[in-house]
């Protein structure tokens, strides 16, 4: 088998211009920041990787080889508020953007659709397209480059499509009930939105002057709209393409519950502004001439707080214990992996969009996995078989970038609008461009920009290993075989946990990614481990390999099997994953948490490698499944460490540590804190109880053989 990589393409230069516009005191005020955190543990910076096979992304890596997007040929015109109203009687709001003539006339068609169902508010995003590709926009554009450049990320994000409209499509953007001009009452992921979504589909599929051709695209929440809208439809729907971003596969085990961990930076991303400011500024920003409708709109949205199932009642729900702490048919029915057989079995071709630092960073991989799988007719709720078949109808990309800004990075500036538009121009134009035709449809690139690509997920070039957890900080691939050796872990519900680290950044939506971008520079947190070990305060034990001789590349999932007692009846581990450069810096890689009440496994969903260790665990966090934690008895527990690609250099070594708590990341189940006090956990590194990792790692010369 080989090791396939991107074909090196050269292009033109990168559309983002952050890289090239720092300044003296941006990397200043950066700098200080850091040396705040790094008097811990060194920071590294992602040094330019050399001397291995793979090539290095540039602005045309996943473009097909010879094609490229061509000139804006259209002007835009645009219509406001079309109504849809929907069989219950609420009234949906769409905005219309069509290509015009020189003389700002509906050019001649048909031309096909690109439609994206927001919960943002359209006019919200409407609002950053003033701020970056119109009004404003150019004229701060030379003075204010960066800043200008995040603004046209947002609105990019937010799903406003002048770009394919300039290229001979028909934007729709709208907005979902009980979010901007909408009418109706919201709540996450609510089923009534997917009987909404055919009605849309119908209406969008006869607009005038279109082919009544549809593709869906958006990100984050939009993404997930698309996925679910594309598995209710019927065969032979009006869709013909999707194109989502950032959409994970299961929103209670991706954003809300990481395994009795409660992603408290999630929620403190999206309680304030999104949820609760945004559904009441956004009617005003569209509505504000109508002032009738605009009152129905707010008073509806306002009056969404209150439902049982609205964000607020369901976070102190949780927070007490109640259902919404628990996965449930409530989460199930919201989520993606439910959908993806129906979705192959429609067979929509799929382009998703995934990220190393991206907080759906396990999800988005697994639907990728689901799809290819449900396709071929084998389950979708396992890994790909590493002999397996692979249809390029369904790919995937992921790279090292953050959940609001997918393409960009330091060393991976990508030009999304160009994938988004060959994938549509192959589907919905039948531009046979060579989008499709890959082997490989699975697309990695590491923090520096190196490309790995594969036919299957979890990567048929990385076969699985177990390492073991070693007397004096080793992992190893030998089994131990000592009767007895342990290492201690106490609980504390910070362990070392910051506001500046990479699972805080990550989970934190990719805030400051964003916010570092606008000064020019990356996350100065978001390569610092959450859980470094500070001898005499925070013994964090850790566990590193030999320095590898050769470039060895991490391909997938990685499970943590630990044996372990404890001294309460309850537990709790985090275990992160570190690049340690020759000098003793760290990249932090990738993370997990598990809570030991959580850790009995689904086995239709979990994953396994050949020899039965586990992959890719997947707790199902019902109230139901919860098991007791016995004081002093050595247990098993699986904990999944959410995906990493990545190429380690000669010299450099794989480290894993393990802690307990990550506050203020994550918090638990108030209730269980009483048990969690004073804990002590003994980790097992015995013959009779070896902890190990299984992880998909492989040197990239082996990938070549």
């Amino acid at each position: 088998m080989t090791m396939t990589v991107h074909p090196l393409n050269r292009g033109g230069p990168s559309r983002s211009r952050f890289v090239r516009a720092i300044s003296t005191t941006a990397r200043t005020l950066v700098a200080i920041g850091v040396l705040t955190v790094s008097s811990v543990l060194p920071l590294a910076s992602a040094e330019p990787a050399g001397g291995d096979a793979l090539p290095t992304a540039d602005s045309r890596t996943g473009l097909p080889e010879g094609w490229n997007p061509g000139p804006e040929l259209y002007g835009v015109g645009e219509q406001k508020n079309v109504e849809l109203p929907m069989a219950d009687g609420v009234v949906l709001r769409a905005d219309v953007r069509y290509p015009t003539d020189a003389s700002g006339a509906p050019a001649i068609g048909p031309f096909p659709i690109v439609l994206t169902q927001t919960s943002y508010g359209k006019d919200s995003g409407g609002f950053m397209r003033l701020l970056s590709y119109d009004g404003v926009g150019p004229l701060l554009q030379n003075a204010l480059p960066t800043v200008i450049d995040v603004a046209k990320q947002v609105s990019d994000a937010a799903g406003y499509g002048d770009y394919f409209v300039k290229r001979g499509y028909i934007s729709v953007i709208v907005d979902i009930r009980g979010t901007g001009s909408s009418g109706g009452q919201w709540s996450i992921l609510q089923p009534q939105e997917r009987e909404d979504a055919k009605r849309v589909i119908r209406w969008a599929a006869g607009l005038p002057n279109s082919t009544g051709e549809i593709g869906l695209w958006g990100l984050s929440y939009l993404g997930m709209t698309e996925l679910f809208t594309a598995g209710v439809l019927e065969p032979d729907s009006p869709v013909r393409a999707l194109f989502p971003l950032m959409p994970g596969n299961h929103a209670f085990q991706d954003l809300l519950n990481h395994d009795g961990f409660y992603n408290l930076a999630f929620l403190a991303s999206m309680l304030q502004f999104p949820v609760t400011v945004l559904p009441q500024l956004a009617p005003i920003l569209g509505l504000y001439r109508e002032p009738d409708k605009l009152t129905s709109v707010f008073v509806d949205h306002l009056l969404a707080h209150f439902r049982a199932d609205g964000t607020w009642h369901s976070v102190f729900n949780a927070l007490l214990d109640g259902d919404k702490a628990y996965n449930s048919p409530y989460w199930e029915s919201r989520a993606i992996d439910n959908v993806v057989a129906q979705i192959a079995a429609n067979d929509i071709p799929t382009y998703l969009v995934s990220g190393q630092y991206d907080l759906l960073q396990d999800g988005t991989p697994r639907t990728f996995a689901g799809l290819q799988n449900a396709y071929a007719g084998r389950s979708h709720h396992g890994p790909m078989p590493a002999d397996a078949p692979s249809s390029a109808r369904f790919q995937m990309l992921t790279g090292p970038w953050f959940h609001v800004q997918p393409g960009v990075q330091r060393n991976t500036d990508l030009d999304m609008h160009a994938l988004q538009l060959a994938w549509f121009d192959r589907w919905l134009k039948n531009d046979r461009n060579g989008s499709d035709e890959t082997k490989t449809p699975l697309h990695a690139i590491d923090v520096n920009g190196k490309v790995i690509e594969s036919a299957t997920y979890p990567m048929r070039e990385t076969p699985t290993q177990n390492l073991y957890l070693a007397e004096g900080g080793r992992l190893t691939p030998e089994r131990p075989a000592a009767a007895v050796g342990s290492d201690r872990v106490a609980f504390t519900p910070a362990n070392g946990g910051t506001l500046c680290n990479s699972s805080f950044s990550r989970n934190f939506s990719g805030v400051y990614q964003l916010l570092a971008t606008m000064a020019g520079v990356d996350d100065p947190c978001g390569l610092f481990q959450a859980h470094p070990d500070v001898p005499g305060l925070l013994d964090n034990p850790q566990y590193s390999t030999e320095p590898f001789t050769e470039p060895t590349v991490l391909g997938g999932p990685i499970g943590a099997t630990l044996f372990a007692s404890s001294s309460t009846p309850a537990s709790a581990f985090s275990v992160t994953v570190q690049d340690i450069a020759p000098d003793g810096t760290a990249i932090a890689l990738t993370d997990g948490q598990l809570a030991g009440n959580f850790r009995a496994l689904d086995e239709d969903r979990t994953w396994r490698a050949a020899d039965g260790s586990v992959l890719g665990a997947f707790h199902p966090g019902t109230r139901e499944s919860m098991l007791p934690v016995v004081p002093g008895q050595v247990t098993e527990y699986n904990v999944k460490i959410r995906p990493a690609f990545h190429v380690f250099q000669p010299g450099h070594r794989l480290q894993v540590t393990i802690g307990s708590g990550d506050a203020p990341t994550h918090i638990f189940n108030p209730k269980d804190y009483p048990a969690l006090l004073g804990g002590v956990y003994d980790i097992q590194r015995t013959g009779a109880a070896a902890s190990f990792l299984t992880i998909p790692l492989a040197t990239a010369a082996a990938g070549h053989r």
